[in-house]
């Protein structure tokens, strides 16, 4: 029977998502801030904070993104290449 290839856990994963998940609770609070100093005084400098903290965020999720990508590409490969054997 046919079945998609399940990623498989990778030494240091659980570490690499701690550092992902602390760098984004912390993007996430700076974010926080930024918004609170912006409602607070909504000015072109508080604008552009709040903008440069969304795209940390967005970084921090593209990263996370992509390497899951290439994980399951790599689980993927290495599925088909057993299958062939």
């Amino acid at each position: 029977m046919n079945e998609a290839p399940m990623p498989t856990a990778h030494p240091g994963s659980e570490v690499l998502g701690d550092v992902w998940e602390l760098d984004l609770t912390q993007a996430r609070d700076r974010l926080i801030a930024a918004r609170a100093h912006q409602r607070a005084k909504d000015s072109t400098s508080n604008r552009a904070h709040v903008a440069e903290c969304r795209a940390q965020i967005d970084a921090i999720l593209d990263l996370y993104v992509e390497l899951r990508r290439l994980r399951w590409s790599a689980t993927a490969s290495a599925g088909q290449a057993a299958a062939a054997a």
